[in-house]
């Protein structure tokens, strides 16, 4: 999409008014924040990035034909740099740029989220699952609707990867808008702390916002939980949100739920079968009855505003039946009536490498999950023991770059709830994987049935050989990721694949 628009329409309000004027008879055809993605006649945006500022490379964005330099931002030689371009193209000073981008961006798209309903998903865990599961829901029923989150951007069976949870300001308002010209009605999206916190979303009209839980995590970035529990507040003061949908079995959530409650309608969910003491935090309650697990799913009884109902829901672990009861609760504020909302729920599939089970005959079961938190890991080792009956072996290790105080925490609920472990390599950017190994395995109370093995292939390797037929073995912290992250470089690696190939190669009932 490569629109003509008139700068001053783009603009003010935005800058100052003086500078408004200089924009009359001015038009841009893009948006763009990489100067490598420069061209002939668009708006060049220079703010402070993580690691650096646009500005150092607006000279370089001038020469690839820019019309209009947009900057904020104190940098090292910035009068210089100005100055050096100023004489070919305009330049215009908009104070707080790196917040105002998503909201420019919304207005070059022709507001787009305006068009949609809109549905925003944070929390710690389970973003991912959520939006997949409402998108599928909303799709079994021809309501067309566009995914944007870790798995990428797109439709459900089209997604195209972005890298991120939640994408730049400037792809997020591009995204919905070919979303909305594709015919959708709804959008679904995973809304990081980070993309909160960095404004990536502001411009996003959402109707409804759905809270999973909180856990500690990205504490590198946010400093503090309270930090990181605030970011994620901000979707639920976002200007018009018509709902907000929060799981009341998590502490913060409740927290959250009688704080907002001033201003927007909550819908609170909730695994317990009796609510009582949640009254006073949420105005409607969704909430399982009667949880009834089988081995590749649960049978749920569920009280809702719009009565009651049972259904068969085909997914593993009771952090599956939450993501399900978030999904039943924001269709319910949509309109959708209980017996189509509970009809599509019973035909969801798994998101890929979220609980994705890999199984052969008299062969050990394999479970993929993206469990990298403690609070994560304990959630989906405890749905495999509630569906699998032999031993649960676990491979994982921790990211390099990230959250160093949660490795001895995920090694201590590897040991409450495994029965072997071996603690690996996952994506240690620039770390030292041994050093992180050490600092997991300082965890442990005990290392009896602990191993430590650098290279995750041989991990797996390991796992899967040794495994008897009716074990599980969860490889988790990865997830649907294709790579490792050694310093700067993506080396090629899938769990999913890895997992496979050891299978084949293993003998049919017995271990290597």
């Amino acid at each position: 999409m490569q629109n003509e628009v008139a700068l001053d329409f783009l603009l003010e309000g935005f800058i100052d008014d003086s500078l408004v004027e200089l924009c009359h008879g001015i038009t841009v055809n893009a948006l763009v924040q990489d100067h490598r993605k420069a061209r002939s006649g668009n708006l060049f945006i220079a703010h402070q990035g993580f690691n650096t500022h646009g500005l150092l490379y607006a000279q370089d964005a001038v020469a690839k034909g820019v019309s209009v330099v947009l900057w904020d931002g104190d940098v090292e030689n910035r009068s210089e740099i100005l100055d050096s371009i100023s004489n070919k193209v305009l330049c215009l000073h908009c104070p707080e740029l790196k917040l105002k981008v998503g909201s420019i961006a919304s207005r070059y798209y022709e507001q787009p989220s305006l068009s949609l309903n809109v549905i925003g998903v944070t929390g710690t865990d389970g973003k991912t699952s959520i939006a997949h599961y409402l998108a599928q829901c909303l799709d079994s029923y021809d309501v067309h609707c566009g995914v944007l989150g870790t798995l990428g951007n797109g439709f459900i069976n089209d997604l195209h990867p972005t890298g991120l949870t939640t994408a730049d300001a400037l792809l997020v308002q591009k995204t919905l808008a070919d979303i909305q010209q594709a015919g959708a009605r709804y959008a679904v999206m995973e809304v990081s702390s980070h993309g909160l916190d960095q404004g990536r979303v502001n411009g996003v009209a959402f109707t409804t916002a759905i809270f999973s839980n909180m856990a500690v995590d990205y504490l590198d970035y946010h400093g503090t939980i309270d930090n990181y529990a605030n970011a994620k507040r901000r979707l639920f003061y976002t200007p018009g949100l018509g709902a907000a949908v929060i799981n009341m079995d998590d502490e913060y959530g409740r927290k959250l739920a009688k704080e907002v409650r001033e201003h927007v309608n909550v819908w609170g969910f909730s695994l317990k079968s009796d609510i009582s003491a949640y009254r006073d935090y949420a105005d409607y309650f969704v909430n399982a009855k009667q949880i009834q697990a089988y081995e590749r799913g649960f049978h749920l009884t569920v009280e809702t505003p719009k009565g009651e109902g049972s259904f068969d829901l085909p997914l593993l672990g009771r952090f599956n039946v939450s993501n399900a009861l978030a999904v039943l609760s924001t269709l319910l504020t949509s309109q959708f009536t209980l017996e189509h909302a509970l009809a599509s729920l019973t035909a969801v599939h798994s998101v890929d490498g979220r609980v994705e089970i890999i199984s052969e005959q008299d062969k050990p079961v394999v479970v993929v999950d993206y469990a990298h938190t403690e609070q994560g890991l304990k959630a989906v080792c405890s749905s495999i023991r509630e569906h699998f009956s032999g031993k649960l072996w676990c491979v994982f290790g921790c990211g390099g770059d990230r959250d160093r105080g949660k490795r001895p925490l995920m090694a201590k609920v590897a040991e409450q709830y495994t029965d072997k472990i071996i603690v690996t390599t996952d994506n240690p950017r620039h770390e030292d994987p041994q050093e992180i190994i050490n600092e997991v395995m300082a965890g442990f109370a005990s290392t009896e049935n602990v191993e430590a093995v650098l290279d995750r292939r041989q991990a797996i390797d390991i796992a899967i050989c040794n495994a008897q037929p009716a074990d599980v073995v969860l490889l988790a912290g990865k997830g649907h990721e294709t790579s490792q992250i050694v310093g700067d470089v993506h080396i090629a690696f899938d769990d999913r694949r890895v997992a496979r190939e050891f299978l084949a190669l293993r003998e049919k009932g017995e271990t290597l």
